[in-house]
C-alpha cells in the first residue's frame, strides 16, 4: 500500500468534473442483464472495483460480455446450472444482488469475498430466502461465506427486515418479477436509505419490471420480464459529495457535468446541506454548478437517515464548520465496510478533534485547522473513508492516507481529480 499525503488547497477553484458513473445504478443495471433473454448494452459503467468484481461473477454465471468503447454490451441471461464459485471482493452490494440472483439458480452458489466484506451481515435478506424456499447455509452472522440453492418460491406476500441496510430489498425487488405472479413485501423495522429503493424501483421500470410503494413500507412488485437495449449511467451523487465539499470549504466553483436534477439518487440531496452552509446551487437536468459561500453558516443538527453513504463526508466536514455539529440518524453506519462512526472518530480524536458518538449519532464543534494535529488515517480499507478525509486534508496539508488506491472501489480517478483543486 502506497501512502498518500492530501495536498493543502491555498486558492479558491473553478473546475468542472466528469463523475464516474453512479455504481448503484450500475451493479442494479448489471444484475437485471442476469434476467433478460435479450443484449443490453450500457453507457457509463464505472471503471472501478466493485463492477468489475460483478461483471466476473456475471461472467461466471454465464453471461457473455464484451467491450464496445467505453460501453459494456451484456448477452443474458444466467445459462450455467452447475455449480459456481463467485468472489464479490469488497462489494457489499454485489454480494446482495449476486444473493438474489442465486436464488433463481438450480445449482448452488458459493459467494465469498475480501475478509472485510466477511464481517458484513446479510442476515435479513438469507433468513427471508431460506424462508422462501431457498437452501442457505452461512456463518451464524449471515456474512460470508455463504452457499445458496436456488428455489424460490412465488409468495403472495412476503416480510424483510430493511433497519440494516436497503440492499436486502432491492436484490429482492430485481428478482421477484421473475416468479410469475405479483407479490407485496413488506418492509419490517426502521427502514433506512429509502432513496436507494427508489432507484431500484426507476431502474427496474426502465427494463419494462414494476413495482410500486402501496404504502409507508409495503412494495408491490408485478409479475413481469426485463428488457435489453440501450441505457445511460449517470454521474454517481455520493461521490459529487466530495468535490461539493470542497467547493464548499474553499469558497470555489465546480461544475458536474453529469449529474443533474433529473437523477433519483438521494445522495443528490446533499447539495440542500450544503446550502444550509451558503453555498450557491444551480441545478440544471443533466448538470450542477455549486458555489462555495465566502462564509460558512452554522449547520446545527441534522438527519442524515436517507443518505447513509453521504453521512461520512458530512462527518468529515463537521470540525471545519462553525459551531456545534450534530449528525443523527447513522445507524446503518456501523454496518458499511468499515464502521463509518466509530471508525471516522477514532481517527479524529488521533487528530485532536473533540467528539462525541452515541449509536446513531455524532457531535462535534468547530476546530480551527491549524489546530488539527498531522496524522496518518487508516482507511480501514474502506474507499469512502479516504476520499471524506480528504476534505479535512485540503485544509490542513498534514492527513496522510494509509493506502493512495483504495478510492479504487469506486474512484479510481478521484485523486487526479482532487489535484485539479490545486492552484497550479
Amino acid at each position: 500500500m502506497a501512502a498518500l499525503t492530501v495536498a493543502k488547497i491555498t486558492e479558491p477553484f473553478d473546475i468542472a468534473i466528469d463523475l464516474p458513473g453512479s455504481k448503484s445504478i450500475a451493479l442494479r443495471q448489471l444484475a437485471m442483464c442476469a434476467l433478460t433473454n435479450e443484449t443490453t448494452t450500457l453507457h457509463g459503467i464505472p471503471a472501478c472495483d466493485d463492477t468489475e468484481a460483478m461483471l466476473d461473477c456475471l461472467e461466471q454465471l454465464g453471461l457473455q460480455i464484451t467491450r464496445q468503447g467505453k460501453a459494456i454490451v451484456v448477452k443474458g441471461p444466467m445459462t450455467r446450472s452447475e455449480d459456481v464459485v463467485l468472489n464479490a471482493r469488497m462489494s457489499g452490494a454485489s454480494t446482495r444482488l449476486l444473493i438474489g440472483l442465486a436464488s433463481l439458480r438450480s445449482g448452488t452458489t458459493h459467494i465469498d469475498g475480501h475478509r472485510s466484506l466477511q464481517a458484513r451481515t446479510n442476515g435479513p435478506l438469507l433468513e427471508t430466502l431460506a424462508d422462501l424456499g431457498c437452501s442457505v447455509v452461512s456463518p451464524d452472522h449471515g456474512g460470508l461465506p455463504v452457499a445458496i440453492k436456488g428455489g424460490l418460491n412465488p409468495h403472495r406476500s412476503l416480510q424483510i427486515n430493511g433497519s440494516l441496510s436497503s440492499q436486502y430489498i432491492t436484490a429482492l425487488l430485481i428478482v421477484l418479477p421473475l416468479l410469475g405472479q405479483d407479490t407485496l413485501v413488506e418492509i419490517t423495522g426502521d427502514l433506512v436509505s429509502k432513496p436507494y429503493i427508489d432507484i431500484t424501483i426507476n431502474e427496474m421500470a426502465k427494463r419494462g419490471a414494476h413495482a410500486i410503494w402501496r404504502d409507508t413500507n409495503i412494495i408491490e412488485v408485478s409479475a413481469g420480464s426485463y428488457r435489453g437495449g440501450q441505457h445511460q449511467v449517470e454521474g454517481d451523487a455520493t461521490a459529487a459529495t466530495y468535490v461539493s465539499g470542497l467547493a464548499t470549504l474553499h469558497r470555489s466553483r465546480v461544475r458536474l457535468n453529469n449529474l443533474g436534477y433529473a437523477t433519483h439518487q438521494g445522495d443528490y440531496q446533499f447539495l440542500s446541506i450544503l446550502e444550509k452552509l451558503g453555498a450557491s446551487v444551480q441545478r440544471e437536468p443533466a448538470f450542477t454548478h455549486i458555489q462555495g459561500p465566502d462564509k460558512l453558516s452554522r449547520l446545527g443538527s441534522i438527519d442524515m437517515t436517507e443518505m447513509p453513504d453521504a453521512a461520512l463526508t458530512l462527518i468529515a466536514m463537521a470540525p471545519l464548520l462553525p459551531g456545534e455539529t450534530r449528525i443523527t440518524g447513522l445507524s446503518s453506519l456501523h454496518h458499511k465496510e468499515c464502521d463509518r462512526l466509530e471508525c471516522p472518530a477514532r481517527e479524529m480524536l488521533a487528530m485532536g478533534i473533540a467528539l462525541t458518538t452515541q449509536h446513531d449519532s455524532f457531535t462535534t464543534h468547530t476546530v480551527l485547522p491549524e489546530a488539527i494535529k498531522p496524522h496518518r488515517l487508516s482507511t480501514y480499507h474502506d474507499h469512502r473513508m479516504a476520499m471524506a478525509f480528504s476534505l479535512l486534508g485540503s485544509m490542513t496539508g498534514t492527513v496522510t492516507i494509509d493506502d493512495e488506491r483504495v478510492v479504487d472501489k469506486t474512484y479510481p480517478a478521484f485523486w487526479n481529480d482532487y489535484n485539479k483543486t490545486l492552484s497550479l
